[in-house]
């Protein structure tokens, strides 16, 4: 995993972005992997499932912007449902996986499609 870094412009504005789609998809498409996250330390991305290893590991692609900065592997019970090429809006906390919501459509602010 990645040290902790400060946000950029771009990101923040890429996750605010991304944060106002997540309303309109209602309270269903909610995964909550922990009681609560607090906003301190917490990172934000737009994360697209790359794969599921022999029904047990989901490996997901994190994004910055419109490049893959990173992947997380996650037990794939840790998800209510999950496929290859779904999108998310992932939060993570020191590394781990605290929240995520499935996203409809990447943001348009990813640059792509």
């Amino acid at each position: 995993m990645t040290a902790p870094r400060n946000l950029s412009r771009r990101t923040a504005l890429t996750t605010i972005g991304a944060l106002a789609a997540v309303p309109a998809l209602g309270t269903g498409a909610v995964g909550a992997c922990s009681a609560s996250a607090s906003s301190e330390g917490a990172q934000r991305y737009v994360g697209v499932v790359d794969r599921i290893v022999d029904g047990r590991h989901v490996v997901v692609l994190l994004e910055d912007g419109n490049r893959v900065v990173d992947q997380l592997v996650v037990d794939v019970d840790e998800f209510d449902e999950i496929a290859p090429r779904d999108i998310l809006l992932v939060i993570l906390e020191d590394g781990e996986l605290a929240r995520y919501r499935h996203l409809p459509e990447k943001p348009a602010s990813t640059g792509r499609a």
